[in-house]
């Protein structure tokens, strides 16, 4: 892989010490590439004040080790720590992608709050099956979000998740929008993650994300806050989105995707499958992009990064 230095331009001037966020909007960052790539996603209700790391808290000091456990499965999964939802239940969520391809299949798992971790462990280590005795038959919402909000970790996400999440509840009080730990990106801020189509969404706002869980007019006008779907990996992602634009429908996330990557000289050609069409994609590097220590003098230390750009979409 080409090392990547950092382009001194779209460095904050010495003297200036932004939020990570405000700079990476300040530059017009483009978020896509930098979802999750996971097929499980765990919401395990983690009583706040939350640590940093959140799995410092007491009795999830384990989940780390049991989500290794699982990728030596070959399974990849993201556990999230979830802010309790204020009705008295102790709960765990997951959000799977059963054929490895489409929507996400949600199951709720109950439990008193001294078990909520013993439980994590056990479906992490030994999958959703071990969790059987203590699912729950609900009603499965038609959207759901998780935003991250874990003020410990970043504050940028502190302070805009946490703003997203207030202003849904006063906009949507029917929506059920979960408080959940670091999903990466909080340069992105706020960010969300959203079910079961398993995007992941950065910069948005509250009416822009009113339009997503509507599925309100044109996905092409909210694409550029897609981070991606969380299917397939960085490239992938790319390439995805780009042919989610293209097509421009809703219903793309209603139904199985393929995409592979390969290398294509500096870049990568993806091909991506869907409802019987195959498109390939042309990606390449795009600008050298700084992810800044977050209110910092001049951003500094800042962490190297890059752009994805798309530079051709074609049906084959």
């Amino acid at each position: 892989m080409t090392s990547i230095d950092i382009d001194p331009a779209l460095l904050p001037a010495s003297g200036e010490a932004p939020r990570c966020a405000d700079h990476a909007d300040a530059i017009d960052l483009d978020p896509v590439g930098s979802a999750l790539h996971v097929d499980e996603v765990l919401l395990i209700d983690v009583p706040q004040p939350w640590p940093k790391p959140v799995w410092a808290a007491d009795g999830f000091t384990h989940v780390p080790e049991a989500v290794m456990a699982a990728g030596e499965q070959g399974r990849r999964v993201r556990a999230l720590a979830a802010v309790p939802l204020d009705d008295g239940i102790s709960r765990i969520v997951v959000h799977e992608r059963i054929k490895g391809s489409g929507p996400m299949i949600r199951s709720e798992f109950r439990m008193t709050p001294g078990e909520v971790g013993h439980v994590a462990d056990l479906v992490l280590r030994e999958g959703l099956a071990a969790g059987d005795p203590l699912l729950v038959d609900v009603p499965v919402p038609p959207r759901e979000i998780a935003i991250c909000t874990q003020g410990s970790h970043d504050i940028c996400c502190g302070a805009d998740g946490t703003r997203l999440v207030g202003q849904l509840a006063s906009a949507r009080p029917e929506l059920t929008v979960r408080k959940v730990s670091h999903t990466g990106g909080h340069r992105y801020a706020p960010t969300g993650l959203t079910f079961p189509d398993g995007r992941m969404w950065g910069f948005i706002s509250v009416d822009e994300m009113g339009r997503i869980l509507d599925r309100e007019g044109s996905p092409a006008t909210l694409a550029h806050r897609c981070r991606g779907w969380t299917g397939t990996d960085g490239v992938g992602q790319v390439a995805e989105r780009a042919v989610f634009a293209l097509l421009d429908d809703w219903a793309v996330d209603d139904i199985p995707r393929s995409v592979e990557t390969e290398a294509n000289g500096d870049g990568w050609l993806a091909t991506v499958g869907v409802a019987g069409r195959r498109f390939e994609v042309e990606v390449e590097r795009g600008r050298a992009v700084p992810t800044i220590a977050c209110r910092a003098d001049g951003g500094l230390p800042a962490k190297p990064g890059t752009e994805y750009r798309v530079v051709g979409v074609s049906e084959v």
